[in-house]
């Protein structure tokens, strides 16, 4: 049986019609624009970022996306924690949760996690003493070998070796100066990271520059002694308690339930100086930010500047 020709038409207008073009899922941007949206967000998105594709991994990991940041004022300073085992050292980075956005009602809610860094072939942390300046943070052996991790792209690189004896497995940095604790007459040795080379300080810190628990915010250091944390800085020459810490638990020293696993936990606290010799510390938040297994413990936690 033949076709009508209207339907003979129709078949053919059919056939003439171009298709319509399928929408590109995911549009390519220029590199220079992306590095420059990319650059002002907070990294604390950069490990979800990188599980988007290998493109966005290897633009994460480049030179120009931290030059970028620099340039549009948005370097932040990032948490660094390192852990240890029987077997091995990992290292983790603090991040938000994939699926929170920080809202002024959850700034308080379980929105942070600790993301494991990818394999870095680290050198051992245990029997070391771990110092950050800037971007890079310091692993100081016992062999006086010094090696450095960049912390914008988590590589590992050699430093001068300590020019002499260890005394004891930590240091400490203020001024962009890293002093570790060492055997020497000559005073107290300290290494110039702007220089790259070592040289001869004042001991001036006295011995709680030696505790592991402390950081330096806008040259101050900040320490936990005995339960309690304090500050130092050059003007008012001695340790102070903090003042304030209102929510903040309080951990003694010996007391735990051993339940197979750990609990780790993290806090943001808010520092504001009330003329020389008050410091007072506000809690804007506490997480639950990693479990891991019994097994591993705390090595050091750091900031770095990225």
């Amino acid at each position: 049986m033949s076709s009508s020709p209207e339907k003979k038409k129709e078949k053919k207008l059919e056939e003439e019609l171009p298709s319509t073009p399928q929408p590109n899922p995911t549009p390519s941007l220029p590199d220079e624009l992306l590095t420059s949206c990319i650059a002002r967000l907070s990294r604390l998105y950069y490990p979800t970022l990188s599980l988007v594709s290998k493109s966005f991994r290897s633009l994460l990991a480049s030179p120009e996306l931290y030059k970028a940041r620099s340039l549009s004022f948005r370097t932040e300073s990032c948490l660094y924690l390192c852990l240890e085992s029987s077997s091995d050292s990992r290292w983790f980075t603090l991040c938000r949760k994939p699926d929170k956005t920080e809202t002024e009602d959850d700034k308080k809610s379980t929105s942070y996690a600790l993301c494991k860094l990818p394999s870095l072939h680290s050198p051992p942390a245990v029997f070391s003493g771990l110092v950050s300046v800037g971007s890079d943070i310091y692993n100081i052996r016992s062999s006086s070998n010094v090696s450095v991790l960049d912390c914008r792209f988590h590589t590992w690189r050699k430093a001068p070796s300590l020019p002499v004896e260890l005394m004891a497995l930590s240091a400490c940095a203020v001024d962009e100066k890293i002093y570790p604790h060492v055997a020497t007459d000559d005073g107290v040795v300290c290494y110039n990271s702007q220089e790259g080379k070592w040289e001869l300080g004042e001991a001036k810190m006295g011995s709680f520059r030696f505790s592991d628990s402390y950081c330096e915010v806008e040259n101050v250091l900040y320490s936990v002694y005995d339960g309690m944390l304090r500050w130092y800085d050059g003007e008012v020459n001695v340790w102070r308690s903090l003042e304030g810490l209102v929510g903040l638990p309080k951990f003694l020293p010996g007391v735990s339930v051993r339940f197979g696993e750990k609990k780790i936990l993290c806090a943001e606290i808010a520092l504001e100086r009330r003329g020389v010799w008050e410091i007072w510390g506000g809690v804007e938040w506490i997480d639950h930010v990693l479990t891991v297994p019994i097994g591993y413990y705390i090595v050091k936690a750091l900031t770095a500047m990225v």
